[in-house]
């Protein structure tokens, strides 16, 4: 029975959980999670995940492969790579 509610009250914090949206690099935190939305401007594809730099000047890390100038909205966790601030995203979609 104590199992069965924590699971219940594990399902109600992660719905509750919402990711802040971001609209520039300089409001990145490392270690937020965050929804960023924006322009490919430009690819880099490697064998196994790609890195997309928005036009928002933010970059993303994804096992995904899309087109340029596709617009996208992308849910992930920001970390510094060689200083530099990412999102590693783990839902990433094109809007239409």
């Amino acid at each position: 029975m104590i199992s069965i509610l924590g699971i219940f009250l594990l399902l109600i914090i992660s719905a509750s959980i919402q990711p802040e949206k971001i609209s520039g690099y300089s409001e990145l935190k490392e270690n937020k999670y965050v929804q960023v939305s924006g322009k490919i401007i430009s690819i880099k594809n490697y064998e196994d995940f790609s890195i997309l730099k928005l036009d928002s000047n933010i970059t993303l890390t994804c096992n995904c492969k899309f087109q340029a100038n596709s617009t996208v909205t992308a849910q992930g966790k920001v970390e510094k790579y060689q200083n530099n601030l990412q999102v590693n995203a783990d839902k990433i979609e094109i809007r239409r």
